[in-house]
């Protein structure tokens, strides 16, 4: 509403303009040059062209990436196509503000020749016409960086999204050291009266694997850093270091008590068997299995059952681990 009013201020200023304005301004108007405005009429012709081109390659483009967020197999998919659809949609309203900026200009050029072929007086009102055009290229102009502006400030908040997920992941990984460093002395110089037996160490690794078993969750879901952990305890087993033993149980124990089967644990399982997947070479019927699995666990994960959503993704990998095996 106050750019409506602003508008026709400035009207009202190019009436008063237009009334004091000398006949010598008044035959400029009239004696514009043809060939600059049939230029100007040529390049408006064109861009508008451009712009019908670029609307409809834009609206194919939507209708490719909603047929393809329906059709995704994986949450991290859908994110994508998701992320790519706003961004398209962004497009497609700079391109409306592009087409209203040109039909103002094209409003101005068609003022511009009514004022070449009209008398002086019919000049002085198109030239007020031409005015009122102006104000609204210019309010289309500003709209149109008004939503560039928007579009950046998204990015940036992206952008500062990212740098803030980086930066937690650092902070979660010094904590892990942190916490290696306080762990104590070596096992070599502990008493050994603290060790517990040989049978009690081994009844309690087994424990901590069945847990694992019970609850779903593969070695390779535990972080990097303490996926070796379990290999470990058997080779200290193997070697009768029982102090070595018996910490690295209790490091496994702690990273196995901080896993938890949601939605995140999920989403994160998802990713990485999908790039597994992808550097796989799985035969014809393991492929089909494979699919068939991910429909049934993409299905599961929408339901919200994170637990049925894990057991399928479990039996993925006991695929893809007996293919490399097999490899």
């Amino acid at each position: 509403m106050r750019r409506w009013i602003f508008a026709l201020a400035l009207c009202a200023a190019a009436c008063d303009d237009a009334r004091e304005a000398a006949p010598d301004e008044l035959t400029i108007v009239v004696q514009s040059d043809r060939r600059e405005l049939e230029q100007q009429e040529k390049s408006l012709h064109e861009r508008e062209e451009s712009l019908h081109k670029d609307k409809a390659q834009l609206d194919n483009r939507i209708s490719e990436l909603a047929r393809g967020l329906k059709a995704a197999a994986d949450a991290e998919q859908r994110r994508r196509l998701e992320e790519e659809l706003r961004s398209q949609q962004a497009l497609e309203g700079q391109i409306t503000v592009r087409a209203t900026a040109l039909a103002a200009q094209k409003s101005e050029v068609e003022a511009k020749r009514y004022a070449i072929d009209a008398d002086v007086q019919k000049a002085a009102m198109a030239a007020l016409v031409a005015r009122q055009a102006a104000v609204v290229t210019r309010e289309a102009k500003t709209a149109e960086r008004e939503a560039q502006l928007a579009q950046m400030l998204k990015e940036l908040e992206a952008r500062s999204k990212t740098m803030a997920d980086r930066e937690k992941d650092v902070a979660l990984r010094e904590k892990a050291v942190n916490a290696f460093e306080r762990q104590g002395p070596p096992p070599e110089y502990r008493d050994p009266k603290t060790v517990p037996k040989v049978a009690v160490i081994e009844q309690k690794h087994k424990d901590l694997l069945a847990d694992l078993d019970g609850r779903g969750i593969l070695i390779s879901d535990l972080p990097p850093e303490y996926q070796p952990l379990n290999a470990n305890i058997f080779a200290a087993r193997r070697q009768g270091d029982s102090p070595r033993a018996w910490d690295l149980i209790g490091q496994l124990n702690k990273a196995i008590a901080r896993l938890k089967v949601d939605q995140r644990f999920v989403e994160q399982k998802m990713v990485r068997l999908q790039g597994a997947r992808g550097s796989a070479k799985l035969s014809d019927q393991q492929r089909k299995e494979v699919e068939r699995l991910l429909r049934d666990v993409t299905a599961a994960f929408s339901d919200g059952h994170y637990d049925a959503a894990n057991k399928g993704l479990n039996r993925i990998a006991s695929i893809l681990d007996a293919n490399a095996a097999s490899g």
